[in-house]
């Protein structure tokens, strides 16, 4: 009876303290889609401010601002979330640590009985030695079977506070997948809510650098309105320009006889915006790119003109004129008659400008229409 009742004790008290290491595992989480306005907000950070029209700079600006506002929304939530998940982890972790303890405490008490029990003289694990009769080893039988409950007692204790760390392993790994999830998820909100805040910086600037540009533009233009519309108007009643040329060139020609003078994107049009008038319409080119008479004509104008830098008007008779703005060289001089579609000069930055491009402005009498009425 000795041997097996010592093996029971010392063998399961080593079972319990050596058992099996707790599997590891952790559940995978399913990445959020991209939300549709950091989609549009990656689109618009692609946008070229210089080519860009007044109406997409500006619209690009507002989708950009309520991208920013909407992302640091999602960045708060991300990093809130982060947080939740981390005190989860700290929690799991520090049941994981009192459960150590506890196993700690535990199994040195079924170590320490399984010992004495062993080792003690006359204890309970030598009452059955020496028995005489059947009688007597009956109420050993009895004594010892106390003695086993207590220690299992002990034994349940350890086997139940092994499962609880085996648990809250499990747990612990949990939290951690998760907070690591979560922690990519924000960082990637957080990287999104950059590339948006510097695209809208940019663009930003590029539209506030436009709308004061303009409004030099705009200003220095009116103010030699009258003086411009005058000049016109007396070449024209002076008789010194006439149709003459012949329509030539390859472009497309509209009902109206005009061709574009050059092709690229519109980037402002005719009419008031920005608290002041814009007489033509821009068409957002790289410097040095040929400029060709929308029109046969006389040149009545080839010159510096203000806020227009160098300027080419050509007068078509019956009143109707062209003229061609912020040119970075002149190809063509008074009194010369052109063909539709010669080169009559390249375009630039002169004069008061908002970057690279034509102004390009329609006139009838000496005053400004609106040139994508007459253009195809």
């Amino acid at each position: 009876m000795r041997i097996p009742t010592r093996l029971f004790l010392v063998a399961s008290a080593a079972m319990l303290v050596l058992g099996p290491a707790a599997p590891a595992g952790a559940d995978t989480l399913t990445q959020r889609k991209t939300a549709a306005h950091q989609k549009k907000a990656q689109i618009l950070a692609r946008i070229d401010a210089l080519k860009a029209s007044d109406s997409e700079l500006s619209g690009a600006v507002n989708t950009l601002n309520a991208a920013v506002t909407a992302q640091l929304g999602q960045a708060d939530a991300a990093l809130s979330a982060v947080k939740a998940a981390l005190d989860r982890q700290h929690q799991a972790e520090a049941a994981i640590q009192a459960t150590e303890a506890r196993i700690v405490s535990l199994r040195g008490g079924v170590i320490t009985k399984a010992v004495e029990e062993y080792m003690r003289p006359g204890g309970t694990m030598s009452a059955l030695a020496g028995v005489k009769n059947l009688s007597e080893l009956g109420q050993r039988t009895m004594f010892l079977a106390q003695v086993a409950g207590t220690g299992s007692d002990a034994l349940d204790q350890l086997r139940v506070a092994r499962l609880d760390l085996l648990t809250e392993q499990k747990e612990a790994a949990k939290a951690r997948a998760i907070a690591d999830q979560r922690q990519k998820v924000a960082n990637a909100q957080l990287q999104n809510l950059e590339l948006t805040r510097s695209a809208k910086a940019k663009l930003q600037s590029a539209l506030v650098g436009r709308i004061a540009s303009y409004q030099a533009e705009a200003n220095a233009v009116a103010s030699q309105e009258a003086t411009l519309s005058g000049f016109i108007r007396a070449q024209q009643a002076a008789g010194q320009a006439s149709r003459g040329g012949v329509v030539g060139g390859n472009g497309r020609v509209s009902g109206a006889g005009l061709m574009w003078p050059l092709s690229g994107p519109l980037t402002s049009p005719f009419g008031y915006r920005w608290g002041g008038f814009h007489p033509g319409i821009d068409i957002g080119v790289p410097i040095g790119t040929a400029i060709h008479a929308a029109k046969a004509g006389t040149v009545i104008f080839a010159g510096q003109m203000g806020g227009y830098g160098n300027v080419v008007i050509v007068d078509h008779g019956g009143g109707f004129s062209t003229l061609y703005a912020h040119q970075s060289r002149l190809g063509c001089s008074v009194g010369q008659q052109v063909n539709q579609g010669e080169i009559i000069g390249y375009s630039g930055n002169t004069g008061n400008s908002t970057g690279p491009h034509l102004h390009f402005e329609t006139r009838v009498n000496g005053n400004p229409q609106n040139p994508l009425n007459y253009l195809p």
